[in-house]
């Protein structure tokens, strides 16, 4: 029975910019991608393997292989803009995975493969991609760099590139609401007398794909005046800069609709509602994903929760608050995490104390 390649160790076709079908990046053993570890939590560091499969009438020739990782920021403007264009490059390491043993020598390689390891400095922003309005992305390529001879006369050596999209996640420890509550602030002017109103957050870091509870205190003294409807929405906007060209974007990524007629009186009360809204930071459009709010020299996302209290016979209440959107781990990965930290932190103390005990000794 003929044995089939399990593609789950391979980085998909789509994502090599630069490919040649004897050489190819597979994952680290276990992994299904090339990052490890949590960016933004611990230690982060890309690892895989550089694949050479070569046929043995036709050898690779090479003295030297290198691994390049390497960040960009890119931003395409409309027509009228082009030149302003941005194309940034804000991080870029090399190694050296493999070298001939005789120095300017190149070596015949029919069958190898060499594995990486490259540690991530933890500033590095997420990957991202959106469309909405300006082309934008964040985004990383690994790269293998191949010195070869020459065809040409009068140049020292070739060089083969191998690259491929190598995508990185940001994270964050599991978000516990606050005990104390966070006023939003109101942006429409003073409404009608008789209208008292507070609504609040529990918290103002949020994580992707998880719901936030909004508490709402609403007191009618106008009998004329009631609810109509309650508007909740997570908004995103985006920034982009170049020298002196900026453009601005917002829309509303998700929301929730309260209706007057679901609302509830306090027990015991003929004008007071207290509603606990609920909004989920999950959207059912695969083309507008909720981005995690990012800043970095020529992109900037931030997020605002916006609160829309229409009434009868009164003007709207408005209110917003800016928020942190980000991506969570689980809550078993997150104990496994603070445990490792723990016994770490203790390791180093018993090391502490070891050598303070030496001192005393030999003083």
């Amino acid at each position: 029975m003929k044995d089939f390649m399990d593609l789950t160790k391979f980085p998909p076709k789509s994502q090599y910019k630069d490919s040649c079908k004897n050489i190819f990046f597979s994952y680290s053993q276990n992994n299904s991608n090339f990052q490890q570890g949590y960016l933004g939590i611990q230690q982060t560091k890309i690892t895989g393997i550089l694949n050479i499969r070569r046929p043995i009438t036709n050898p690779l020739l090479t003295d030297k292989i290198e691994i390049i990782f390497t960040g960009k920021e890119f931003v395409k403007w409309n027509e009228a803009e082009v030149g302003n264009n941005i194309s940034n490059k804000f991080i870029e390491l090399s190694y050296i995975i493999w070298e001939s043993s005789i120095k300017g020598v190149y070596q015949k390689i029919t069958e190898l493969d060499l594995p990486f390891e490259i540690p991530l400095p933890d500033y590095l922003p997420a990957s991202l991609f959106f469309k909405r309005p300006i082309t934008s992305k964040i985004y990383y390529i690994l790269k293998a760099k191949i010195s070869r001879p020459t065809k040409y006369f009068g140049l020292k050596c070739d060089v083969k590139i191998v690259s491929v999209i190598c995508p990185i996640t940001r994270w964050n420890l599991p978000i516990k609401p606050t005990s104390l509550l966070i006023p939003m602030v109101r942006t429409s002017n003073p409404t009608s007398k008789g209208v008292e109103y507070e609504v609040n957050l529990y918290q103002t870091t949020l994580g992707i794909g998880n719901s936030i509870i909004i508490p709402i205190s609403l007191t009618l003294e106008n009998m004329k005046v009631y609810v109509k409807r309650i508007k909740i929405c997570l908004k995103e906007y985006h920034q982009l800069m170049q020298k002196k060209v900026v453009h601005y974007n917002s829309e509303d990524i998700v929301k929730s609709e309260i209706f007057g007629d679901q609302l509830m009186l306090v027990s015991g009360t003929m004008n007071k509602y207290e509603i606990k809204a609920k909004l989920d930071l999950v959207t059912k459009n695969q083309e507008k994903p909720i981005l995690p709010s990012v800043h970095s020299d020529h992109i900037v996302i931030w997020h605002k929760i916006e609160v829309k209290i229409t009434l009868n016979d009164a003007p709207k209440i408005k209110f917003e608050k800016e928020v942190n959107v980000v991506n969570t781990i689980c809550e078993e990965d997150a104990s496994m995490i603070t445990e490792e930290r723990r016994r770490s932190n203790w390791s180093k103390m018993d090391k502490l104390s070891a050598k303070a005990v030496y001192n005393l000794l030999i003083n």
